[in-house]
């Protein structure tokens, strides 16, 4: 519990520098109010914290919203993108059941940005079908480290550009401001239903200052593991004719397993030598290993197309939903990968603050590693198998083979390779800000912040299939054929040993029935003693992006009479080089680094630069209609710029053939950056001290929004030794677009008990007229047109319980890796939690997460064309904490 006090006036002088990331205004304003007559809150439990989150937002100049924890560890979520998910226009993304990368208004996770303490914090992904995009990867953060969430809308001249739809703020605690020897700790046990283990989640804090509180430090350790498996429906891509139907490629159904093992340590050291000098030092590391594993029993019905539309039982606007085909073909697919990911930052904070003017300079850096840094795939065909399925309703597929039983599978191929990844930056920053009496004007803010960042990404190929009669030189020679002739069924060398597993997903027919996936053995074969593969660079994906960027403001903050804010300009100059290999096609896209197998005749490692500047301005005014009702109002000029992987020289290709289409993607290092000239008009009701209610419009009037070109070339097929045609999908600098909105939040405290509901629509369009042949076309990633909160709360001294429905409704997820446009259907969830406070230090939580076990639904287009079903499961979990 704690007593904190504040004044509306001195609030309104001093939010700019609770946005800057110094202490919090309730802090500052009970210190310099310590002597006037001011309204006392007492902020304890859910109640507490939501006062403290509204009041915030009450004060602050600009449209932001505020999630605070009253005390270490009481966030209801496990991780900061949850949490984030409950905050109104801000929408989340499940895809392994976990929150990781977010929305805001309709701007989707590539045109938002994170930062921590105001700083950025590097993220290399650990999915090996993850683009390398700007997004913060949010499961590398737990919600445990966090004191607070800041969502700015409507940016400040002060405020780091980058986002166009809004900019998170995560604060972290400091020792100064903390009691001397304050220890948290908690331990924690998930269970997650899909998978049936329960795995341990601890937690610990220490902050400690010496009697003149001038000197301090604070340390924190997070370690979470989590066994995660999913399992699910999945259609590979669905192929267009010149004859009008749409056909599935491979229909699978596939179990997804991943050990994931996150640990992170972050430390704050304080020291203040005088009243006006604070320094701050901040490092985090945050670790996570997630090898997993992938087994997906697939059909292949576009492999005799004739066949499948002349079987057609279901056609849906060409799509063909049911067919059979009792010559189809069908394989298992087993993928083993090991992958990591790795973050670290090191932040240099310092204020010196005098009657005369306020300084702060920041120095820093942060970088990040990783990606999947193995994988291994292995393919087993039928003997005989055909197929009939039906995509109607709940699917089904069956094979006319026993998918269980190995001896029916003989060996098709293995192939495999890496992708790691680097992103780093360094920071530097200095900003001014100085009193004054001029007009209306009480502060003029002034800055220069430089950032030098560097993406980078590798890309090997193995092969395990050549010999030395390719290349007598070489010192290796390829073990596939051997493995294969000893092993020459599923039902060989052990590969059968874990017996069979039922894909528990929506859907139905003998292709939930498989063959379990040992791993151990295929990893034993294929990298023990004895193996031998080729390895070799994949030389279009492999790429690096510098980025070279100075920005320069001036803002001054204003007040009088019932209102105040601010306006200023904010100039930007970015500097982008984009490099990779230019090479010919003679060697497949390939080197070989162990041997002289495969070398192009031609290859320059090349780059290509791309310039531009901004000037982005800013208004923003409150204006007090009524002593609890406030009037805002928000213009800018916003910029976000591209994704790291539009912008590199990568071109990448799924799997190749001889008889289905073949797709690919390339980057373009001549991007522009997204622009949009935004204004928010708002309405707020602070009814009684914890209650609130706000409506909000806005609009994002959007320039040069990412359009696509197909480019159709030839590219050799190593496996069949033939070339084949490629669609490779290309970004570009497009048309228009305007994106618009309403936002309505409520919160009610009824005493001992509440509800916090809020609603966004959201509406978007586009210059660029609409076209399904064109990838892209007359669509803006990551935007819901629905998108609702509901929580309600209860508590007491003694216990304290919530209950939350997050909900969207569908939205344009991108490009899927095959080149197709990839949707998301509406989907909600159900969470909830609950504490028990044993005494004033012991707390006893229980939680639940997707309580009504809901599955990710994905489609291409049409809702009929379904891409995947995702069964993540229920979790739940049981802990306790200590706080002294």
């Amino acid at each position: 519990m704690s007593s904190i006090t504040f004044k509306k006036g001195v609030l309104a002088s001093t939010i700019a520098m609770v946005l800057a990331g110094g202490a919090t205004p309730f802090a500052i304003a009970a210190e310099e109010a310590a002597d006037q007559k001011t309204e006392v809150i007492e902020v304890r439990g859910i109640r507490g914290s939501l006062k403290e989150n509204i009041n915030a937002k009450r004060f602050a100049d600009s449209v932001v919203d505020i999630i605070t924890a009253e005390d270490i560890g009481k966030f209801p979520d496990k991780n900061v993108a949850e949490t984030l998910s409950r905050i109104t226009g801000v929408a989340v993304s499940r895809e392994f059941g976990e929150g990781e990368k977010i929305s805001i208004r309709g701007a989707g996770p590539k045109y938002n940005r994170t930062l921590l303490n105001g700083q950025t914090v590097g993220t290399a992904d650990w999915f090996i079908l993850d683009e390398a995009n700007r997004s913060f990867n949010y499961t590398m953060l737990p919600s445990v480290i966090v004191k607070g969430l800041e969502v700015h809308k409507s940016p400040t001249a002060s405020l780091e550009e980058g986002s166009l739809g809004g900019t998170v703020i995560l604060q972290t605690r400091r020792p100064l401001d903390m009691d001397a020897n304050t220890v948290s700790l908690s331990a924690e046990a998930q269970y997650s239903d899909q998978s049936g283990e329960t795995d341990p989640q601890l937690a610990g804090m220490y902050s400690w200052k010496n009697e003149d509180e001038n000197f301090g430090f604070m340390v924190s350790a997070v370690q979470q593991d989590r066994t995660l498996e999913r399992q699910g429906l999945e259609i590979l891509a669905w192929d267009e004719g010149d004859d009008g139907y749409s056909i599935p490629r491979n229909i699978g159904a596939p179990r997804f397993l991943q050990d994931r093992e996150r640990s992170t340590y972050f430390a704050t050291l304080q020291y203040a030598p005088t009243d006006d000098l604070v320094m701050t030092f901040n490092a985090l590391s945050s670790k996570m290993d997630v090898d997993n594993q992938n087994a997906n029993l697939l059909n292949f019905p576009t492999a005799n197309r004739a066949e499948a539309i002349a079987n057609a039982t279901n056609v849906v606007n060409g799509a063909i939903l049911a067919t059979s085909d009792d010559d189809g073909r069908a394989a298992y697919n087993f993928i083993n990968r090991v992958s990591s990911t790795e973050t670290k930052q090191f932040h240099l904070d310092v204020d010196y603050t005098t009657d005369s003017y306020t300084l702060n300079f920041e120095i820093g850096t942060t970088k990040a590693e990783g990606g999947t840094l193995r994988e291994t795939s292995w393919e087993y065909n039928a003997m005989t198998a055909g197929y009939d399925y039906d995509l109607t309703g709940t699917p089904t597929v069956d094979f006319g083979v026993e998918p269980s039983d190995g001896e029916n599978f003989t060996a098709g191929w293995i192939w495999g390779g890496s992708k790691p990844g680097t992103d780093e930056e360094d920071f530097v920053q200095l900003d001014l800000t100085l009193p004054v009496d001029f007009g209306v004007f009480t502060e003029i803010k002034t800055g220069i912040k430089s950032r030098s960042a560097e993406r980078t990404q590798g890309r090997h190929a193995y092969s395990w299939h050549a010999s030395q009669d390719v290349d007598p030189n070489s010192d290796w020679n390829g073990t596939m054929w051997t493995i294969f002739e000893n092993c020459p069924t599923l039902a060989d060398c052990g590969l059968d040993a874990l017996g069979a597993v039922n894909v528990d997903v929506a859907a139905g027919g003998n292709i939930t029935s498989q063959l379990a996936h040992n791993r151990a053995v295929m990893e034993e074969m294929a990298f023990g003693p004895g193996s031998a593969y080729a390895i070799h660079d994949n030389l279009g994906e492999i790429w690096a992006v510098e980025e070279d960027i100075l920005s320069l403001y001036v803002q001054g903050d204003f007040s009088g009479d019932g209102f105040r804010g601010n306006v200023g300009v904010r100039y930007v100059s970015t500097e982008q080089t984009s490099s990779g290999y230019n090479y010919s096609q003679d060697s497949s896209g390939l080197k070989t680094l162990n041997g002289n197998w495969l070398n192009p005749s031609e290859l320059e490692w090349v780059s290509q630069e791309n310039d531009y500047s901004e000037f982005l301005p800013s208004f923003n005014i409150a204006l007090d209609i009524a002593e609890d009702q406030i009037f805002r109002i928000g213009a800018a000029r916003v910029m976000s710029r591209q994704n790291w992987q539009d912008i590199s020289g990568n071109e990448s290709m799924g799997s190749l053939s001889t008889t289905q289409k073949n797709t690919g993607t390339r980057g373009n290092p001549q991007l522009r950056p997204t622009i949009a000239n935004q204004f928010d008009m708002s309405y707020e009701w602070y009814y009684s001290d914890a209650s609130m209610f706000a409506a909000t419009y806005f609009v994002k009037d959007i320039n040069t929004l990412r359009t696509s070109s197909v480019d159709i070339q030839d590219r050799y097929y190593e496996q069949e030794q033939a070339w084949v045609p490629v669609e490779f999908t290309q970004p570009g600098n497009g048309y228009g677009g305007l994106i618009d909105g309403l936002e309505f939040s409520i919160q009610h405290d009824f005493g001992g008990y509440g509800i916090t509901a809020n609603y966004t629509y959201t509406n978007t369009s586009t210059d660029e007229e609409r076209d399904p042949a064109k990838v892209g076309s007359g669509l803006i990633e990551g935007t819901s047109q629905d998108m609702l909160n509901l929580s309600a709360y209860y508590e007491n001294d003694t216990f304290g319980a919530r209950i939350m429905y997050n909900y969207r409704s569908e939205w344009y997820k991108g490009q899927h890796f095959n080149g197709d446009e990839l949707y998301n259907d509406d989907f909600g969830q159900w969470d909830a939690s609950a504490n028990w406070n044993y005494n004033e230090n012991v707390t006893f939580t229980l939680e639940a997460v997707n309580l009504s076990d809901e599955e990710i639904v994905e489609y291409n287009i049409d809702k009929v064309r379904v891409m995947s079903i995702y069964a993540n499961g229920r979790r739940f979990v049981a802990g306790v904490r200590v706080n002294f």
